[in-house]
Parts: structure tokens; sequence; C-alpha cells
């Protein structure tokens, strides 16, 4: 799911991910934060209505029967001159608490039992009550001070009483238990809420920032690698933000560049007449092979190539056949080699090729066709020139690269001085003859 969402991120530009982020992530917020505050409120309110209804449904209760009490201590004695109770007010509050308990907006939350068995012991103790207000007033009107018809009608009603306050007592506590439950029940909610809430917001910041580093992370990756000196680094292009043009430019400037790497060091490598390795490249294979082949013990072979009468075709033929008679044995030559062969112009008319993994036998034979065929050729086209090769073998001449040239070079000359030597023979027997 979150690489789909990175992908769709993608589509994006930066500015438009950052603002659908924002959003994403305040708005719920947002919300949440309001819910929160609402419901926060309204258990305020539930808890103060919950402590006032505590305080009026039980003072009067609780008031009355405190005097009957102390009415009772007293033997029902009072005074004509002293304020008696005001026993009528509360029995009204009395009869206003269960009219509010059954009535009120949060009835459907009181046990129905609790609540019947509160309201019969109060029926029960208002007769009572209600003689004892008629008796003290009349008390009050005459004067006089009296007594209550028995002691034991006086103590019923405060049974009755305190029965009724029990009762009531429970009935409010089962209501308080119950929106207690409840608000401890939407406190859960609201914790739950706002920790998916952040871990959502968490998520959405994860995969916000993945979808802007990975693209980072990869160009930086690419960028390593060119320093270290690969080849064929490349950038994936996924989306269609900042970050994916960016990918492109790089793509192209990574291919603009190889491909003008690529130029440049066939320039330094190639000479650009007969194509083949020049006096730099040769060299540099040469010392990479006898590296390789010092490592794994394995014979190597150098041949020393230089063209006869070069000098005379450029001098009678012009510059321009030169070159093309340089052309012709480079290409000659490098046909006659195998493919993992270097062939390179040393200079001038000289040429090198190094043979990997060639004895000196082998390398013998290879210089050999390659006279035989330039040598055909010369002799068809009096523009072309012939060829003499020495032969150099690592071990046998050395294991580096100016031993085996000096060897093959000698070589090389060695022969070219007993070909004129012979020449010089013939020529003088022909002129001895000639007399």
């Amino acid at each position: 799911m979150g690489s789909s969402l990175e992908v769709m991120l993608r589509r994006l530009s930066v500015r438009q991910r950052m603002t659908v982020i924002i959003a994403l992530l305040l708005l719920p917020l947002a919300v949440l934060s309001t819910v929160s505050m609402i419901v926060l409120n309204e258990q305020e309110m539930a808890f103060r209505d919950s402590v006032e209804e505590s305080v009026h449904g039980l003072l009067p209760l609780t008031t009355l029967e405190y005097y009957l009490q102390q009415a009772l201590v007293d033997e029902l004695l009072a005074e004509s001159h002293d304020s008696v109770p005001d026993f009528a007010a509360l029995t009204r509050n009395v009869d206003n608490s269960f009219s509010n308990i059954q009535l009120g907006t949060n009835s459907a939350d009181v046990p129905k039992q609790v609540l019947d068995d509160a309201r019969n012991a109060w029926m029960q103790a208002r007769p009572s009550v209600r003689r004892l207000i008629e008796q003290v007033h009349a008390q009050h009107l005459s004067g006089a001070v009296a007594s209550l018809h028995t002691r034991a009608e006086l103590e019923r009603a405060i049974q009755d009483i305190s029965s009724a306050r029990v009762s009531l007592s429970g009935v409010l506590k089962a209501r308080y238990e119950k929106a207690a439950a409840q608000r401890i029940s939407q406190l859960h909610w609201l914790m739950w809420s706002w920790l998916i809430s952040l871990t959502v917001a968490g998520l959405l910041i994860v995969i916000f920032l993945r979808s802007l580093l990975r693209p980072l992370q990869a160009l930086t990756d690419a960028a390593r690698r060119i320093e270290e000196g690969q080849a064929g680094v490349r950038v994936e292009v996924d989306g269609r933000d900042e970050l994916a043009v960016l990918a492109e430019c790089f793509n192209r400037m990574t291919a603009n560049w190889e491909t003008t790497q690529s130029h440049l060091q066939t320039e330094v490598i190639k000479d650009t007449l007969t194509g083949v390795l020049n006096r730099r490249g040769i060299l540099s294979r040469l010392d990479a092979e006898l590296d390789l082949h010092r490592l794994r013990q394995q014979p190597l072979s150098v041949l020393a190539m230089d063209l006869d009468r070069f000098k005379f075709i450029n001098d009678h033929y012009g510059h321009s056949t030169g070159d093309r008679a340089l052309t012709w044995v480079a290409r000659t030559m490098r046909g006659m080699l195998r493919e993992h062969d270097h062939l390179g112009r040393h200079g001038g008319d000289e040429f090198i090729a190094v043979l990997p993994n060639t004895n000196h036998a082998d390398a013998l034979d290879i210089a050999a066709r390659i006279s035989q065929l330039v040598r055909e050729g010369a002799a068809r086209e009096a523009a072309y020139p012939g060829v003499t090769i020495g032969v150099a073998t690592m071990p046998e001449d050395g294991d580096q690269a100016a031993s085996l040239l000096e060897a093959a070079d000698a070589r090389l000359y060695a022969q070219k001085k007993r070909r004129r030597t012979t020449a010089d023979a013939v020529a003088k027997e022909g002129r001895d003859a000639g007399r």
C-alpha cells in the first residue's frame, strides 16, 4: 500500500504533494480536536449536573431526617415563640426531586426498581411528615407545647425517610456509575482516535519523505558510481514531479558525458589514419597484458614490424599514396591476427602486435603468415610495401615491456641486415657475371 501511495504521490509536483499532505494531516487533527473539546465540555457539564442532582435530591431528605431525629430527641417539645423547621418546603423539595428524576432527560438511565423502592418509601413517610407539619403548626398557633400522638409514629416516619434516602442514593449512584462508564468509554474512544490519527499521520509523513528521499538517494548513488568510473549509469525515472525531471536531465547529461568520454578515449588511444591503436594505446595494452600474464605465469609474445620501401613509396608516389599503403598494411595485419590480439602503430611505418597467451613458436608462425600475405600484396601493387618482423616472447626475453621491445627490435634489424647482406651479395654476383 505504501509503495502504491508513493507512486501516486510521485505523479504530483512537490508543491502539490506538500499541500495535499498538510491538508490530510491538519484536517483530521482539527476535526478531532474540536470533537475532543465538545466531548470534554459535555462531560464537565454532566458531572456538574450530577453533583447538583445529588445535592438537590438528597439534601431535603437528609435535612428532614435530621429534624425528625432532633424532634424525637427532644420528645417533640417545641417552644411557641421559637422558629420551627419548614417541613412543608422540605416535603415539596423531596416531591420535586422525585418528579425531576422520573421525568428528566436522563430518566432512562435510572433503574426502575430502585426508583420505585425510593418513591414507595417516601410515600409511606409522607403522611407522618404531613401530620407532623400540622401538629407543629397547631402548636405554634395555639401557643402551647404538645407532644406527638405517639413516639412510635415518629420513629416510623424517620425509618421511612431513611429508607427513601438510601434508595434515592442508590438511584443517584447507579446513574453516576453509568455516566462515569460512559465518560470512560468516550475518553477511550478519544484516546484511540488520537492514537490512530497520529499513527496515520506518521505513516503519511514517512511515505511523503520516502517519495522525496528515494529519488534523491538514487541520484546520489548514481553520481557516486559515475565518480568511481562506472559506465552506463542511469537513474530510474518514475513520476512526473520535479525529481523525475531532474532524473531525466541527469540521464541525458550522463549519456552525453559518456559519448564525449568515449570519443576522447578513442582519440587518445587510436591512430586516426589506420584505425588501430596509437603508440600510447598499444604500450598501455602491453603493460596490462604483461601484468596479467605474470600473475597467471602464461607466455606472451610481441611482434615488432617495420615496413620495407615505405620511404621510397612516399618519395615516388606521394604522401597520399603512402597513407593508403599504411592503411592497407594495418588492415591486412589486423585480418591475420586473432580477436584477442592487439595491433598498434608505434610510429611512422612501425607497428607492434601484442599476442596474449602465445609462445615463441606460435608467434613465429603468425609473423611468417603476415609477412607472406603482405609480400604477396606488394608483388601485385608497386605502391604497397613489404614488412620485416621481429619476435620476442615472455619470459624468455624478459617480463618487462622495454626488454621485450628491445629484443623484438634487435631481431627485426638483424633480419633487415641479413636481407641487405643477401641483396648486396646477389648484386655483386650479377656485376661479376656481367664482366
